[in-house]
């Protein structure tokens, strides 16, 4: 059912070379489906002769050449095999293995999709539902309780999402008095579905949150809470409105519901330390119930929340500083934000992170030039803009082995945008070692082993890139 998104980046690469007369109409009239280890191609054949022409062209396909190609099999230059051709289109098929082009990012990637990969809802950073009548109800169990009023009687009805991999049949819905329900096991965040009755699907009717699939069709989002913002009193407000780094201080679109004490709202926020602050009719204040205030760097004060666990940053060095602060990329560095505390044995600071990978320096009082920090020998950059990197819940250890002569190595690929200075990894007797947290699903990376990209030689999974080389690859499940 799902597609995900990098095919439509997979497409605008395969058919880039089109002219306006195609992509002016949005690629009307092609449409393009994954099967197996293929990528088909359906191109109508109500298509003017222009665009059918550019079109086959791009697949280095003359339109003359249609009847022999399809008579015997033969591919195109292009690896374009014809597999149909009547009145109403013509289907062409390449296999996944030899697509490539170049990707939408300044790293000019390869994006080689597989059939394993599919459309989740782990992009939110945050989220609440909006129901027009109860739909689902998170239970004191924990379980997420869906229900579906259907009118007669329905020989089946099924929900079917992201939480099951889109499963037609693994979870059935009970009838109850006025319809259907299921009881699920969720995660924590956003989840995609649908309902199926007998046969057919259909959005949530109760749901005023959908989502496209990136194939002309949408789904319903559901979020499983983890957390509830609440101010107490305003009773006499016309509006409060919450906004903070989740939403990039966006003070438009997080609106709380008016209660008998003040105002709140139950919503999903994803693993992290947020800044946030209440906006009362127009103007902003903090969270009087919430302690934890820190400054922002720029003469203001700003809330904070944190979801999952805490991590301690330290720094030995230096006790008898006036103070010491942390910045990185997961506070946009900040540098007066993060003051660390004081301690018998050096500088300490709990922050919570999501699983992940940050890049951080220390400030310490009176110096302009930071500090990396010297416990950790991994690290990202050159010269003076170098940086130490921390790993949050790390799930992939890579290892290149010791060779004589070589002075670094270092790991680029998917996970830090293929930058060239990559990860510096940490040098042992056996070779060098970085542990890394990779997203879930297919990561591609390479070794800079003394400024040569390298393949990794423990890895007998590999793919082909557009430099007439090859990338490691890995699956995280």
């Amino acid at each position: 059912m799902f597609i995900h998104k990098q095919i439509l980046i997979l497409v605008f690469l395969l058919f880039g070379a089109l002219g306006n007369s195609v992509f002016g109409q949005e690629l009307e009239g092609v449409d393009y489906k994954i099967k197996g280890t293929d990528l088909y191609c359906y191109i109508d054949r109500d298509l003017n002769a222009r665009s059918l022409d550019s079109l086959l062209g791009s697949c280095g396909i003359d339109s003359s050449q249609l009847q022999a190609l399809h008579k015997s099999g033969a591919a195109s230059p292009q690896l374009w095999h014809v597999v149909a051709i009547n009145k109403k289109e013509i289907v062409l098929r390449k296999s996944l293995h030899q697509l490539k082009g170049q990707a939408q990012n300044q790293k000019d990637l390869i994006v080689m999709l597989g059939p394993e990969q599919k459309s989740t809802a782990d992009h939110y950073t945050y989220g609440y539902n909006l129901f027009r009548r109860p739909a689902v109800k998170q239970l004191e169990n924990g379980l997420s309780r869906f229900f579906l009023k259907v009118q007669g009687d329905p020989h089946s009805v099924f929900i079917s999402g992201t939480f099951n991999d889109w499963s037609t049949s693994a979870n059935p819905m009970q009838p109850c008095d006025s319809g259907f329900y299921v009881d699920l096991n969720l995660a924590d965040g956003a989840h995609y579905y649908k309902y199926i009755v007998n046969g057919y699907w259909l959005l949530d009717p109760r749901n005023q949150l959908k989502e496209n699939d990136w194939e002309g069709n949408e789904n319903s989002v559901y979020f499983k809470t983890n957390h509830r913002f609440r101010l107490e009193g305003y009773t006499n407000a016309e509006e409060v409105m919450l906004a903070g780094s989740f939403n990039n201080w966006n003070e438009d679109n997080f609106s709380l519901r008016k209660t008998k004490e003040g105002w709140q709202r139950d919503c999903y926020l994803k693993e992290g330390t947020h800044a946030y602050k209440f906006i009362v009719d127009g103007n902003w204040i903090l969270d009087p119930s919430n302690k934890v205030v820190r400054p922002d760097g720029a003469g203001n004060e700003n809330s904070f929340v944190a979801i999952g666990d805490t991590f301690y940053f330290y720094y030995p060095s230096e006790k008898d500083a006036e103070f010491v602060v942390v910045a990185g990329d997961f506070n946009g560095w900040k540098e007066g934000e993060l003051r660390m505390e004081r301690t018998d044995s050096g500088w300490v600071l709990p922050y919570v992170l999501a699983p992940g990978n940050y890049e951080y320096k220390f400030q310490v009082a009176g110096q302009e030039v930071w500090k990396m920090d010297p416990l950790n020998p991994i690290s990202s950059g050159s010269g003076n803009y170098r940086n130490s990197v921390l790993s949050i819940a790390p799930n992939k250890h890579f290892f290149f082995p010791m060779k004589r002569g070589v002075e670094e190595v270092l790991v680029s690929g998917d996970f830090n945008g293929w930058q060239e200075w990559g990860y510096r990894m940490e040098r042992h007797a056996d070779g060098w070692h970085a542990d890394i947290h990779l997203p879930k699903g297919k990561t591609r990376y390479k070794f800079i082993v003394d400024g040569e990209w390298v393949r990794d030689p423990s890895n007998p999974l590999f793919e082909p890139n557009e430099y007439d080389g090859y990338n490691s690859v890995v699956w995280v499940k």
